[in-house]
């Protein structure tokens, strides 16, 4: 095509015809812009895809860690629900009326700790690689980057029920705790003697209002943890579906 041009620019030089040349040259200059135009186009396309491509990748990785935490977060969370329920039926209801087993369940129920420790190495190298910003949707964009501080948030609240509970609850425990610990790991029977002996001490133990206070102690920590871990949750879930939208667009 150019040559094409340029053989008539050539011919009309040689006529004297000036008028036309420049016509012609015009024309090839303007082929030149236009084809220097449509590789540009193609080239921001060609980037504009990979783009894409990177950011689907992106969405795609962190949809599998995230739901892999937040499966793991909710065994988690139900846990300290039944913790929170069983410190509420020790201050809150006769537990003179319950068997042994029972008896048993609510008084490690009470100490048993539970920790949320997610899986961050995905997480932790699309934020430090800079590739958060490969999400086009802001409002998503954001709410990731303020995941871990969430986490971080609910994650201060179990350390402090922690400590507590083993400053205080386990401590008074091994002060006081007579029951056969065979018993409790369920590697032998209660002789007919235990029995009795471990109901008065379950009663005796419920009962006293030092340890009443310090359920209640407790309890008050346990109910952040459950306000905070409710608000997880539902961000968990929200971060999921979200995800799942954007991936699907």
């Amino acid at each position: 095509m150019f040559r094409f041009f340029r053989k008539i620019r050539q011919e009309q030089m040689a006529k004297g015809k000036i008028g036309q040349y420049l016509k012609y040259a015009i024309g090839e200059i303007v082929l030149v812009v236009i084809g220097i135009l449509i590789a540009l186009q193609i080239n921001n396309w060609n980037q504009q895809q990979q783009l894409k491509k990177e950011e689907l990748q992106t969405l795609k990785s962190l949809q599998e860690a995230i739901s892999i935490n937040s499966t793991e977060f909710d065994s988690i969370f139900k846990a300290q629900l039944q913790r929170n329920q069983s410190l509420q039926y020790v201050l809150f209801r006769d537990v003179s009326s319950l068997e042994l087993p029972q008896l048993d369940s609510l008084i490690t129920k009470n100490v048993d700790n539970h920790t949320f420790d997610p899986s961050t190495g995905i997480y932790n190298s699309i934020i430090n690689s800079g590739k958060i910003e490969l999400i086009s949707n802001d409002n998503l964009k954001n709410r990731i980057s303020r995941l871990l501080d969430r986490v971080s948030d609910y994650q201060e609240s179990e350390d402090e029920v922690t400590d507590y509970t083993k400053q205080h609850l386990e401590t008074s425990f091994i002060e006081k705790f007579t029951i056969n610990p065979m018993v409790l790991a369920g590697l032998s029977e209660r002789t007919p003697e235990e029995k009795v002996k471990d109901k008065a001490f379950f009663i005796e133990n419920f009962s006293r209002q030092k340890a009443k206070n310090m359920y209640i102690l407790l309890l008050n920590k346990m109910n952040v943890i459950i306000l905070k871990g409710s608000e997880l949750q539902k961000e968990y879930a929200g971060l999921l579906s979200d995800l799942e939208a954007e991936i699907n667009k």
